[in-house]
């Protein structure tokens, strides 16, 4: 029993040597085997991922024909991708110039080349990877330029390297190959990207910094040269992190400037009191803004940088609300702010004690302001007394829909609001209760309530927009249209009259600063109405042209609203004559005595202007979505409420045909 398990035990262990072998045979042969064939077509592809180092060696010398010795044990992996062929002997010169990136060389004897390890070896043989990390292990890359000069490239890349890399050149095929850490060759990757973008007439040149961090200098370079770009100076400034280096690419006539800059730039800082440059980026405000802000201040007052020493009677700033003198003769003595647009920050020339007290202002302006979004309902409300028709209030929302119908009075829409039946349903669950007329009224959060108010019922929606703006800034909301209005009346050499025309807006301007405090919102308000009441006809001879007249109606006022409430604006009122024409279906359109089935009207229709106004307070974008989502849903219901009352006059518009085509048999149609 013993000795029948040692065997299978035995077994096991052979076939487990003995497959990776196989494995490895299968590989060799099928390397062997494409080196025959690209041997034949001159045309060696390059499609390697993670090959081992022998396999390549075998694949080399089954396309060159050359015997290669391993006099060492060689290893790691390598990846060879390229997007097009090259020669047997450029395949030859890359593979050299691999080994020699692996601390290997090739020995000529004359039948045959042997590969030995070179006067310096790694104790790691640094394998290549496609994909690079941040990690310090030892990896290989290989790079084939387009457009850039490999031998300009190696001199710009050589001095980028880590002190243990290193980096050849095939020059015949335009080849650089880098062997170095994967985080670096992520950098140089970069630089190499930058380098091989085609731009005639550009250099690349690097900077390493001693003092500075490459991060702001980098920064400073774009922000200073952004101005010129619009000139046509195109200037690229990267940041490699890990050499505390900048690679600048720019015309060369402008390198000279550039090496002024960095060389003021990048100074040492052996006391708080030396100034330097800084800079800030903005996350929520303007950079003109806060800059404008720190300049105002910095115009009134002179941080004092001390030095440390209580005995010799100086003392040590901490902010800017402290410590401070007012500015006399000290004028220039101070920080300097600029902003700059382009990248949206603020570059500031300070020493490091006046840095950090301009930055902790700076972090505090820069806060997420807090946002109000405005919701309005525009409405136009006839007081014609309308005896026969009803009128539909309708709302969808959480609790459902309800439609109420009932008349209108003369005394026009007070009344109505102060009926019964004025609330028809509501959008959610809470509201506020409103007083207008000595009526309480229930009013819900968002008051998006009117859905119906159909043309011929004495209600009219102008427009019901919503608009979001930043706490304590004016938003505007125009619903208008442009009228020309003929200013004057000249004629040509011919007689011929030429009337000249201003063009000015006609309806609706609302516009509303709000003011956020706790949970209320002050809300200043500016409401103005033009509109076209009737129109004049001068004469100069035998010319007359049209003249619109118009009337400007206003409201300012300055009210308190609480968040999701809702405010009506109202009693702007306005006199329109309307001529309206009814008739009796087909008999109307019957010529000669069609007249006898129309009647003609022409009436003075006085209409009230309301505004319906609620705003609420947006601390964070989840508010501003839950309230979009809210009135989606409504929106939603509202319109399915309008198709299915469009679709049931489409039924009575069907079936008044069918009465007209019966009719028409009697007048023999």
């Amino acid at each position: 029993m013993r000795s029948g398990r040692y065997l299978v035990l035995l077994l096991l262990l052979i076939s487990f040597f003995i497959m990776p072998a196989r494995s490895e045979d299968d590989s060799l042969q099928r390397i062997i085997q494409q080196a025959k064939e690209f041997k034949e077509t001159g045309q060696v592809y390059f499609n390697f991922e993670k090959i081992d180092l022998k396999l390549l060696t075998y694949f080399i010398s089954g396309l060159t024909g050359k015997n290669i010795v391993l006099s060492a044990d060689i290893k790691g992996q390598i990846s060879l991708i390229f997007p097009e062929p090259v020669s047997i002997d450029d395949a030859w010169n890359i593979y050299t110039s691999i080994l020699k990136s692996r601390n290997y060389i090739l020995v000529d004897k004359g039948s045959f080349y042997e590969v030995i390890p070179s006067g310096f070896s790694r104790n790691v043989t640094p394998p290549v990877k496609p994909e690079l990390e941040e990690s310090e292990d030892m990896v290989t890359y290989v790079y084939k330029f387009k457009n850039a000069d490999v031998t300009q490239a190696v001199n710009v890349l050589r001095g980028l390297k880590s002190p243990k890399g290193l980096i050849f050149s095939y020059n015949p095929a335009n080849i650089i190959i880098i062997t170095d850490s994967q985080s670096n060759i992520k950098n140089l990757k970069q630089v190499i990207s930058l380098i091989d973008t085609p731009s005639e007439g550009m250099e690349i040149k690097v900077y390493k910094l001693k003092y500075s961090s490459s991060g702001e200098i980098a920064a400073a370079l774009t922000s200073l040269f952004s101005d010129l770009a619009k000139k046509g100076v195109q200037l690229k400034a990267y940041n490699l992190k890990s050499q505390n280096a900048v690679v600048v690419k720019a015309p060369s006539y402008v390198f000279k400037e550039i090496q002024d800059i960095i060389s003021i730039l990048d100074q040492p800082t052996p006391h708080p009191t030396y100034r330097r440059f800084w800079t800030i980026y903005l996350k929520n405000s303007k950079a003109e803004d806060i800059a404008n802000v720190l300049n105002k201040l910095l115009e009134n007052i002179r941080l004092v940088s001390l030095k440390e020493g209580a005995k010799k009677g100086k003392t040590q700033i901490k902010n800017l609300k402290t410590y401070t003198k007012p500015v006399s003769t000290q004028k220039t003595d101070r920080p300097k702010v600029v902003a700059d647009k382009a990248s949206n920050s603020i570059i500031i020339y300070a020493n490091k004690t006046e840095y950090e007290a301009i930055k902790e202002l700076v972090q505090n302006l820069d806060k997420q302001k807090k946002q109000v979004l405005v919701t309005a309902l525009i409405t136009e409300v006839s007081e014609q007394a309308l005896k026969e028709i009803g009128v539909r209030w309708q709302v969808f929302g959480s609790q459902g829909g309800a439609a109420f119908r009932g008349g209108i009075s003369k005394e026009g829409f007070y009344n109505i609001i102060g009926s019964t039946n004025f609330v028809a349903g509501v959008l959610s669950t809470s509201g506020e209760n409103v007083e207008i007329g000595g009526n309480v009224l229930f009013f819900p959060d968002l008051l998006f309530l009117f859905s119906l108010l159909e043309r011929g019922t004495g209600f009219n929606i102008v427009s019901s927009p919503k608009i979001l703006t930043m706490d304590n800034i004016e938003a505007s909301i125009n619903v208008s249209q442009v009228t020309p209005f003929a200013q004057s009346v000249k004629f040509d050499i011919n007689g011929n009259p030429i009337i000249n025309y201003d063009y000015k807006e006609v309806g609706l301007i609302l516009k509303v600063t709000p003011h956020i405090s706790g949970d209320n919102i002050v809300m200043e308000i500016h409401q103005e109405v033009n509109e076209v009441i009737g129109y004049e006809k001068p004469q100069i001879g035998e010319i007359s042209y049209v003249v619109p007249i118009t009337s400007k109606r206003e409201l300012n006022t300055t009210i308190t609203v609480t968040n999701g409430k809702t405010i009506v604006l109202g009693g702007l009122v306005s006199k329109k004559t309307i001529k309206t024409m009814e008739g009796v279906p087909f008999f109307s359109s019957i010529p000669i005595i069609g007249n006898l089935f129309k009647y003609r009207s022409e009436d003075l229709n006085k209409t009230n202007l309301f505004v319906f106004l609620t705003p609420f307070i947006i601390e964070k974008p989840e508010d501003l979505a839950r309230i979009t989502e809210e009135h989606q849903k409504l929106s939603e219901a509202l319109l399915k409420g309008k198709k299915k009352e469009e679709k049931a006059k489409e039924v009575e518009k069907k079936e008044n045909k069918d009465i007209f085509e019966n009719y028409r048999g009697y007048f023999g149609g």
